[in-house]
């Protein structure tokens, strides 16, 4: 699935307690909950996982995953390139109690078999760290002015198509 050196599958346990380093690069295309970005493709995705233990002895994963995405800007609704980027900072824990207990700060990764594909891990926290909206810093093109002028509202009283039509002529009956 990946490309590189970077395995479909983690050992989250196992890498933690061998203090192991997961980097390399995959393809948007590779990770099946970002394929609806279908001009983003074939944007290489940067993973850099590091897995080891905390001062506590926790087991814990740190690194960065970051893209570029071809998002439509919600103002002009136009493509506009962003960058995505993540920093990943994350407790591995094996149950929801464990989850529960660790100090708010911290955020858990609940891993609940012994192996976990790479992939999950790297859309959840691009997923995670998308803009909420999408916008140009300077649209390319004004946004379009709503058709016709306010005199031109009269005129769609009468139209069949107007769904309020109806409504204004019920309205005019009561006088």
């Amino acid at each position: 699935m990946f490309s590189g050196q970077l395995p479909p599958y983690l050992e989250p346990r196992k890498f933690a307690d061998q203090e192991r380093v997961v980097e390399g690069e995959a393809r948007v295309g590779d990770l099946p909950r970002l394929r609806e970005y279908r001009e983003s493709l074939d944007q290489p995705v940067r993973v850099r996982l590091a897995f080891g233990r905390d001062e506590d002895g926790r087991r814990r994963v740190q690194g960065r995953v970051e893209t570029s995405l071809v998002l439509v800007c919600q103002r002009c609704l136009e493509p506009v390139q962003q960058e995505v980027a993540a920093d990943v900072d994350l407790m591995l824990v094996w149950s929801e109690e464990q989850a529960k207990a660790l100090p708010a700060d911290l955020d858990p990764l609940l891993v609940t078999e012994e192996r976990m594909t790479l992939a999950e891990l790297v859309e959840e926290e691009l997923l995670l760290a998308m803009p909420l909206v999408a916008l140009h810093d300077q649209c390319p093109d004004p946004p379009p002015q709503s058709a016709g002028d306010p005199g031109d509202q009269d005129d769609n009283q009468s139209d069949p198509d107007n769904p309020f039509a109806v409504l204004a002529r019920l309205k005019g009956r009561r006088k």
